[in-house]
């Protein structure tokens, strides 16, 4: 057996409550242990370790390997936007071993064969591990429900529609009914579609743009329905890609009365607002749901501090650069998150003072881990856990630009922006992969 010893840094576990200089041993694909330990201790406790590995941490941070709630990928059907082993590679670049793509693929990831597709594509990647977020009805129409029990056994962490052509709540209600049934979740886009159409947040900036606008009770509405159908069914509903104050006080006021749910925010929501978008007036800049206002932003980041949101995910969805050169109007939504999550939250999160770094390392490890059903293996270092690890560089300061960026598609909102942190090297169920930076 081959192990790797990583010494010297700083240990960030929240799970454990580890925050504090320490080392982490790894014996295969799996964490042994973390404590103070030389290179002799372990070979004197392990003595069929074949090969020893040791990666010098001092000055990094070191964490459990990052998990991504959202990720899409145009494969199956759409594989020039980004297949699965480009994004499975993209997210170890931003510290993520443990990416859940999203099923709104070409066919939908509707049946087990799907499922399983998806698992292989990324087992044959061998970078960040890939799971399935399954259909809740067949095509996404919103009308018949999937073989709910039989995608769970084929590796389904999660149920969503994404956003569905049509609005049939009686189908959700039935879906969620049946998800929890299998202790799901479900993963409901918050917005009500028939009132969501537009390009920018609705409102002043919008009104200067000349932009046709998202109103935020497209999301609230959304939010507040799903809270109800989840009291009603005691299934564990995760809100998704929150944006606006309403939907985080909504999601609050479920969570008073006892409903199963969770919260995520994408982390360019935390970053930006709708004033930069009216003025670059950047199709990057074009993300769903869209750019809020200061007042939005200031209560995602109270959310995230009361515990109310619980993840920050990447939303990444890499598009072609022919597509967003179209007008604002009609280029498509969608952006890199990826490589710049992490370093969002600890610049607009840890170094202002929302979060304490443990605090806001838990949005991206444990509690995700814990929605998608994967904490038995996934988001802490407790000995037994799947050999994932992310070596971290708190205070390396770096410019987004295409440059900067290893993902083959640019379209990240944050070009230009300075951020603060950057993944030095992780490691992905025990193997290694030195990222520079």
């Amino acid at each position: 057996m081959d192990g790797i010893l990583i010494q010297g840094g700083h240990v960030v576990d929240p799970q454990n409550g580890i925050d504090a200089e320490a080392d982490v041993l790894l014996l295969g694909d799996k964490v042994a242990a973390v404590a103070r330990m030389t290179e002799a201790d372990v070979r004197a406790n392990h003595r069929g370790l074949e090969r020893l590995q040791i990666v010098n941490a001092r000055g990094l941070v070191v964490t459990p390997g990052l998990i991504d709630l959202r990720v899409h990928v145009g494969e199956p059907g759409r594989d020039a936007e980004e297949t699965i082993a480009a994004a499975a590679q993209t997210a170890l670049h931003g510290g993520f071993t443990t990416i859940a793509v999203m099923p709104d693929t070409d066919p939908p990831l509707d049946n087990v064969a799907g499922a399983l597709f998806v698992q292989r594509q990324g087992e044959r990647a061998g970078f960040a591990q890939v799971v399935p977020v399954c259909a809740l009805t067949r095509g996404r129409a919103g009308e018949e429900l999937c073989e709910i029990g039989q995608l769970v056994e084929a590796g389904a962490v999660a149920f969503s529609d994404e956003q569905r052509p049509t609005d049939t709540p009686g189908a959700i209600l039935r879906g969620m009914s049946y998800a929890s049934m299998f202790d799901r979740p479900v993963i409901e886009v918050s917005q009500d579609l028939s009132i969501a159409g537009g390009a920018m947040n609705a409102g002043y900036e919008a009104s200067l743009a000349g932009v046709p606008g998202i109103p935020a009770v497209a999301e609230e509405l959304a939010v507040a329905r799903a809270c109800m159908f989840a009291r009603e069914t005691g299934c564990h509903y995760h809100a998704a890609l929150l944006s606006t104050r309403n939907a985080v006080r909504a999601v609050k006021r479920a969570r008073r009365l006892g409903v199963r749910v969770t919260g995520e925010v994408c982390a360019h929501h935390l970053a930006l607002t709708d004033a930069e978008v009216r003025k670059a007036y950047d199709t990057n800049l074009k993300v769903f749901p869209p750019l809020r206002t200061r007042e939005d932003v200031a209560w995602l980041r109270r959310g995230l501090a009361e515990g109310v949101i619980d993840c920050i995910s990447s939303g990444h969805r890499g598009v072609a650069p022919q597509d967003k050169e179209l007008e604002f109007g009609t280029a498509p939504f969608g952006a890199l998150g990826l490589e710049t999550a992490l370093a969002v939250t600890l610049t607009h999160l840890v170094q202002a003072g929302v979060l304490g770094l443990s605090q806001a390392i838990a949005k991206l490890t444990c509690n995700p881990a814990r929605v998608l059903r994967l904490q038995a293996r996934k988001g802490s270092l407790t000995a037994g856990a799947d050999a994932d690890v992310a070596l971290i560089d708190p205070k390396h300061e770096w410019t987004v630009s295409a440059g900067s960026l290893f993902s083959l598609r640019k379209n990240s909102p944050l070009l230009g922006l300075k951020l603060q942190g950057r993944v030095r090297s992780v490691i992905a169920r025990g193997r290694l992969h030195e990222l520079g930076g």
